[in-house]
């Protein structure tokens, strides 16, 4: 977004020059909203990037835990009202000044799973790669850029083995047959061993693309610790789970 100039240097005529700087600034304002995202990206009011509102209803989500496939998954809040349409913005629709107020419940969720962890050695956070066509589209990986604004940085380990269908639309068993397989280390890692992971993404719904991220890492002898989220998609009709191990 355009920067707006400084304000005029001050005269003995403070009173008018103030109103005249807050006159400019508005007018200025306006124009550049012509052009640039002018609607809170949470609930649509009039604001540039996120509402105070809003803002403060991301910040007081507390973290959660998720069963999906017998496995924990930790999440920062739910996909539902201004939570989504947030991350909607922010992912499609290139609004990345929602990553800093995104970025606050996904690291309560990474906390929350780092703190359930098995004490050990260091533990390293994992994002789920974009594929190769939204990364064009978008410009930007989501998880990884909500990962920098929380001051964090995930290990580049995995890539796609090959194309797929979006899982937008899918079932739950369409959805795990469509993964299967997709996801591979990153070339020039040949081995995980002895390393201590956490996987990172943005949306949990059937739990597919953890469990296919998950089977990459420990198929290259990662030991996965956890999985944080920073939004579930809560199930209308739940399957009966056990909840599984990570190592």
């Amino acid at each position: 977004m355009a920067s707006l100039p400084p304000p005029l240097p001050p005269t003995p005529h403070s009173a008018l020059n103030s109103a005249l700087n807050a006159a400019l600034r508005t007018a200025l304002a306006e124009a550049v909203a012509v052009f640039a995202p002018s609607e809170c990206v949470g609930c649509g009011r009039p604001e540039r990037g996120l509402c105070p509102d809003c803002a403060a209803s991301l910040a007081a989500s507390v973290a959660h835990p998720a069963e999906r496939l017998g496995q924990r998954v930790w999440c920062g809040l739910d996909y539902a009202g201004p939570a989504r349409r947030a991350l909607l913005a922010f992912k499609d629709a290139g609004r990345t000044e929602a990553a800093r107020p995104l970025a606050v419940p996904l690291a309560a969720a990474i906390a929350a799973a780092v703190a359930e962890a098995p004490a050990g050695a260091p533990i390293e956070l994992v994002c789920v790669p974009s594929d190769a066509a939204a990364l064009r589209r978008r410009g930007y990986h989501p998880v990884g850029s909500l990962l920098a604004a929380a001051g964090l940085r995930g290990a580049p380990l995995l890539a796609h083995a090959a194309s797929h269908r979006d899982q937008v639309g899918l079932g739950r068993g369409a959805r795990r047959d469509n993964l299967d397989g997709a996801l591979r280390l990153r070339r020039g890692t040949d081995s995980l061993a002895g390393r201590r992971l956490l996987l990172v993404d943005d949306i949990l719904t059937t739990g597919a693309t953890a469990a296919e991220a998950v089977r990459a890492l420990r198929a290259a002898g990662g030991t996965v610790c956890g999985v944080a989220v920073l939004a579930e998609t809560r199930l209308r009709n739940p399957p009966a789970e056990t909840r599984g191990t990570f190592g």
